[in-house]
């Protein structure tokens, strides 16, 4: 398949479905990272913990909808070869982006237990960052931070999703190799990067 087709095809069916939610799924962790690296700061406190809860949920509900599509797709008859490679590689890179939000969960668990905004915990360290604020929103208040037995459910629903993808599909994670090509170091310009990284761009994987 051309490389134009090959792209115009990501955003139907299964495949496209689960590309559209896997790239929902990397934000969502992406935003939950930086907020675990900002844990036991100067800037911690009551509010960030909140906004770390509501985006851990937000990565806990997309995934549960990503797993369900992917099991779904990979247990039918796909349309195509193409498909049921690009659905295995989605379900190889779902792996191991939840394998990464379940290290930063258990990160943040760790810091919220050694920095307790409630007292008894170590002094937050002095970063120079202050003055963290979320965006006002309608109907905001005083958020309480979230316990420990949050944090520890949010991880068990991590681990559970994570043994049942395991056990619901025979995917073998080195059965999945890069696709892109690499780009030569004399290669410049606009045109020539976008010639190099354009087909592939996303699409860096697939089954052997």
């Amino acid at each position: 398949m051309a490389p134009g087709r090959r792209d115009a095809s990501r955003g139907r069916g299964a495949a496209g479905t689960c590309a559209t939610a896997q790239a929902a799924l990397c934000k969502a962790t992406a935003g939950h990272h930086q907020l675990v690296l900002q844990l036991g700061g100067s800037g911690d406190g009551p509010r960030l913990r909140e906004e770390r809860r509501r985006r851990s949920a937000e990565a806990c509900e997309l995934s549960m909808g990503l797993r369900r599509t992917l099991l779904a797709g990979l247990r039918q008859d796909p349309a195509s070869p193409r498909e049921r490679q690009e659905l295995e590689r989605l379900w190889v890179l779902f792996l191991s982006a939840l394998e990464l939000f379940l290290q930063d969960l258990y990160r943040a668990q760790h810091l919220c237990q050694l920095f307790s905004v409630q007292g008894g915990g170590v002094a937050p360290l002095r970063t120079g960052l202050g003055g963290w604020g979320l965006p006002s929103r309608r109907g905001g208040g005083p958020t309480q931070p979230p316990s420990t037995q949050s944090l520890e459910e949010e991880i068990e629903q991590v681990r559970a999703t994570l043994a049942e993808m395991e056990s619901g599909a025979n995917i073998p994670p080195w059965t999945v190799e890069a696709t892109e090509t690499t780009q030569p170091a004399e290669t410049s310009g606009a045109a020539e990067r976008a010639a190099w990284g354009g087909a592939c761009a996303g699409h860096c994987c697939g089954v052997l």
